[in-house]
Formats: structure tokens, C-alpha cells, sequence
């Protein structure tokens, strides 16, 4: 079991630190919300981390499980 805060390391971040630190997946870099996918199951269960900007700066993080696709 992952801790719930595991990911508050990103929190205040700028988009170019998330980049480095997360590496370059379909991000329109102008939207204010970013998505990763963070794993997925042999069963087709996905982990997606949402990052959430305000101004260039990471103001809150959420994880979703999902089957299927995504969808905000």
C-alpha cells in the first residue's frame, strides 16, 4: 500500500520541473491540468496521477483508478 502523500514532492512545482522530474508524456503544456499514468495492471486497471496548476505551479494532486479510458 502507497502512502496518500507520496507524490506532495510535486506540490508548487513549475511545468518545467515536472518535466524533469516526470519526463514528457501528451501534456498540452498551456492546460492547467496535467495527467500520468502512473501504472497499469495486467487486468487493464490504471493508476493516473492528475496535476493540477495554477498559474505555473502545481497546486494540488489527485490519483484515480480507472478501466477504459480517462476521461476529466
Amino acid at each position: 500500500m502507497e502512502p496518500k502523500n507520496q507524490y506532495n514532492y510535486l506540490l508548487n512545482k513549475s511545468k518545467n520541473e515536472i518535466i524533469d522530474k516526470m519526463g514528457q508524456e501528451f501534456n498540452f503544456y498551456p492546460q492547467n491540468l496535467w495527467t500520468y499514468t502512473l501504472k497499469i495492471s495486467w487486468f487493464g486497471r490504471k493508476k493516473i496521477m492528475l496535476l493540477f496548476f495554477e498559474g505555473e505551479k502545481v497546486s494540488q494532486i489527485k490519483i484515480k483508478y480507472i478501466y477504459g479510458k480517462f476521461t476529466a
